[in-house]
């Protein structure tokens, strides 16, 4: 191969992991902005919700009060009671809700003021009727000062949603415009890679023409291989159309080329170019996962889960199955405490959920050590709690929390590979079936992951469960 022509190539894969590495760092950025955003449209919807919930509570009370003032039987004033109960637990929840916005502060003190003016006037009428009699209620009532106290809370509530539908309207829209983004920049990152590898191949194949004519010999070889030159050029047509609907082709074109490099080509590439070649691949699988989790972060965010009773027996045998190969390259050693307990979950989530967990646990342990992996489960109450305990490096105390967020690493990606969501998947889908998960663990003394799901035992729970 002629010296500018190598050039040329190593330049060109260059550019091409360069922009890989930008490509995913932008996207990165844009996904965890993305992120933020829709938890901050969850948050407006909490505020609207928790608004609406305080109204309806103050209407029991005026339900309340008015049954009392008309029959004197005591029966009535018990929604008064409860929502008397309930009326400072949702302004408490308000404000700790609005405490980020400090536009809020004004008109939430207003409404503090009002809802407790009403609670003063349907008081006193009820202390009236009690001490002396219904004409006394009702002549305070016939003042219109209690309905009037109740206008102004409706008022001043509807402002206050209105502020909020103004808040939500506008993160929505920077939510919307966040997802623009990174399909934009992912696109066209995707796109000039696919150009730039097209280049090196077009650089490959001309030096293979050249070549080939100054040797008769070859003459088959080398329509052989223009014609497989020929369908990957089809194959990366066909890939530049796609490019701005599927995140995902891009990334399997990058894969599929940088591989027929190294298998086409090798024996033409330098040290150097073989090494660019093979970082490519590497960066290549690693945003290919990174996108598959995160989808999986996502679909467990949104969709619907249906809960149903889940033998962990039957459940964790086929977990075992999946990851056979895993168990056989890290010869592990998995030990199950059967029978296992049922518990109230969704078959898929749960298999992926107690996958993750295993895989964890076999491959966070130190080089010279058989990873083993101990599979128990308890009850308590109406709970199941399953425990997964490794003899791995551990985790300080420090570190527990953050492990089960999205993008949170402990350690370098050449030490242990991985995609940092993992864990937040185990969290979300836990979470998603109504459960709890957590962590104890030292350092070099390894971890004992547990989940906490709700048993089949629990009737309130088992009735939710069948109605889905």
């Amino acid at each position: 191969m002629r010296r500018p022509l190598a050039h040329q190539i190593k330049v060109g894969l260059l550019l091409a992991l360069v922009l890989l590495l930008v490509n995913a760092l932008v996207s990165y950025r844009n996904i965890r902005r993305l992120i933020q955003n829709e938890r901050s449209v969850t948050h407006s919807q909490q505020v609207l919700a928790e608004l609406e919930e305080t109204l309806s509570t103050l209407k029991d009370a005026e339900t309340g009060q008015r049954g009392y003032l008309l029959t004197g039987n005591e029966n009535y004033l018990q929604p008064y009671k409860q929502a008397i109960a309930q009326i400072s637990a949702s302004m408490d929840s308000l404000t700790k809700l609005t405490a980020d916005n400090p536009n809020y502060e004004q008109p939430l003190y207003i409404l503090q003021q009002r809802i407790t003016a009403k609670l003063d006037e349907l008081q006193l009428t009820i202390k009236l009727r009690r001490e002396q009699g219904f004409d006394a209620a009702v002549r305070v009532v016939r003042t219109n000062r209690g309905r009037q106290i109740m206008l102004n809370i409706r008022q001043q509530i509807a402002e206050m949603k209105d502020m909020e539908k103004n808040l939500l309207q506008q993160r929505a829209k920077e939510s919307q415009a966040s997802t623009q983004q990174t399909l934009l920049t992912f696109s066209i990152a995707s796109s000039v890679n696919l150009v730039l590898l097209a280049l090196v191949y077009y650089l490959f194949k001309h030096n293979q023409l050249q070549s080939e004519q100054e040797k008769e010999t070859l003459e088959k070889r080398v329509s052989d291989r223009t014609l497989q030159l020929q369908s990957a050029n089809d194959e990366l047509e066909a890939f530049g159309y796609t490019v701005s609907h599927d995140l995902q082709a891009p990334l399997r074109g990058m894969h599929g080329f940088a591989e027929a490099l190294l298998e086409d080509y090798g024996d033409v590439l330098d040290e150097l170019g073989k090494e660019y070649t093979r970082r490519i691949l590497i960066s290549a699988l690693r945003l290919e996962d990174l996108i598959q989790d995160l989808l999986a972060y996502s679909h467990l965010s949104r969709s619907e889960l249906p809960l149903k009773v889940i033998d962990l027996t039957q459940l964790l045998s086929e977990v075992i199955k999946e990851i056979q190969p895993d168990i056989e390259e890290k010869q592990a050693e998995i030990k199950i405490q059967s029978p296992l307990p049922q518990v109230i979950g969704h078959h898929s989530t749960l298999v992926q959920v107690i996958t993750n967990l295993l895989l964890n646990a076999m491959k966070f342990v130190k080089v010279s050590v058989r990873p083993q992996v101990q599979v128990c489960a308890e009850r308590h109450d109406n709970w199941v709690r399953l425990w997964v305990a490794d003899n791995g490096i551990g985790i300080a105390p420090e570190h527990q929390q953050r492990i089960f967020r999205v993008f949170e690493r402990l350690h370098g990606q050449e030490t242990y590979p991985g995609t940092g969501i993992g864990l937040a998947i185990v969290r979300k889908g836990v979470e998603r079936m109504h459960g709890q998960v957590g962590v104890e663990s030292q350092l070099a003394q390894g971890s004992r992951f547990w989940i906490d799901l709700r048993s089949p035992d629990d009737s309130a729970t088992h009735n939710i469960a069948s109605r889905r």
